[in-house]
């Protein structure tokens, strides 16, 4: 896999982006009526560039990375040297916002159309990363870092500092994006048994599988339903992962339940609310009673932990001429034969006392 090759992939996928998006505000105009707004001649100037430089995409082409090569090598320094508290005045920058990433779409217009300065970043840091000529390894370690939730250990052993830089930072940016839109930080949870249980499954997902199986299929339903894609064998490994964990003694219950405590914590009403409802200061407490049942009944339940087996290797695997490979009423009622032996136990045992 060579540098230009995932160059050319990013570059293509962008300026397809760029096209959706233009294409969408100039129908959103139409519709309105609204033809002299500057929204519409905006769209139709950028759709206007598109069509005329880039009505054929070859992903083999050497013209994409040779073009952003002779862009100004002070756009390249700023992007390094830029403040990392505030890395949205880079796109307001003089000497930044009338540099034509493609040609005749300036970085203002881009900034425009995405209207999402992490998703620009990540782009601007791949074509940075892969502009110039690299080693296989090297290529091979950049695509590993991005597709494995930024491996710290291979960031840190990157030679080159302006790359090592740019990368980190947009780790960074990252976890400001997702703290930002969700509300939710995962820092407390990353140390926790299922924490470091999602990071090892991350690890080993193959992006570029998964969303080619997306592309294969249409859509992420029909992906999933699909026992040769790769969200089928995500489901498989997940699966086999959880029952080897559970089967060693490395997932144990009480660890479990302690990290479902965090997570509820961290993402309040997750599992339910319970409290005064008419309470004047809204503020209500995750309630963790059903779920400390079914986890506790799940994990001492030999039919509980089968069907939850079986339910996963059933998505993984749909059988010929069944329709539904898990039965949800079955699973039910394993869980409440368990939890009925469970009290017929305590009730022979205090008898006997």
């Amino acid at each position: 896999m060579s540098n230009q090759f995932v160059f050319n992939q990013y570059y293509i996928d962008f300026i397809k982006r760029l096209k959706q998006v233009a294409k969408k505000m100039k129908g959103e105009m139409e519709e309105k009526g609204n033809t002299e707004d500057a929204s519409y001649i905006f769209s139709k100037k950028v759709m206007k560039s598109i069509k005329s430089n880039y009505i054929t995409l070859n992903k083999s082409s050497d013209e994409y990375i040779l073009y952003v090569n002779s862009l100004p090598l002070d756009f390249w320094k700023s992007y390094v040297d830029l403040d990392d508290s505030l890395p949205e005045s880079w796109f307001l920058d003089e000497h930044v916002k009338d540099v034509e990433l493609y040609e005749n779409i300036s970085i203002e217009s881009i900034r425009k159309l995405i209207a999402d300065d992490y998703l620009c970043h990540h782009f601007l840091t791949v074509f940075y990363l892969f502009k110039d000529k690299l080693d296989d390894e090297t290529v091979k370690k950049y695509v590993t870092i991005f597709q494995g939730a930024f491996n710290k250990e291979l960031i840190e052993a990157i030679e080159d500092e302006a790359h090592k830089k740019i990368i980190k930072r947009l780790n960074d940016l990252k976890t400001k994006n997702l703290k930002s839109k969700s509300g939710i930080d995962m820092s407390s949870i990353e140390d926790t048994t299922l924490g470091k249980l999602a990071k090892e499954i991350l690890e080993d997902v193959d992006v570029e599988k998964l969303q080619k199986s997306i592309t294969d299929n249409g859509d992420i339903l029909k992906a999933i339903g699909d026992p040769d894609s790769g969200f089928s064998e995500l489901i498989t490994n997940v699966s086999r992962k959880m029952a080897t964990k559970i089967s060693n003694g490395e997932l144990k219950q009480e660890n479990i339940l302690q990290d479902a405590m965090k997570f509820a914590a961290n993402i309040p009403g997750l599992f339910g609310n319970s409290g005064d409802k008419g309470s004047s200061s809204g503020n209500k407490q995750p309630d963790m009673a059903n779920m400390m049942s079914m986890m506790s009944s799940m994990m001492n339940n030999k039919d509980g932990m089968d069907a939850m087996q079986n339910m996963m290797s059933g998505m993984g695997k749909p059988k010929k001429n069944t329709k539904q490979t898990y039965d949800k009423n079955a699973y039910k009622k394993s869980i409440a034969a368990n939890k009925l032996r469970s009290k017929l136990d305590r009730r022979r045992e205090e008898s006997s006392e």
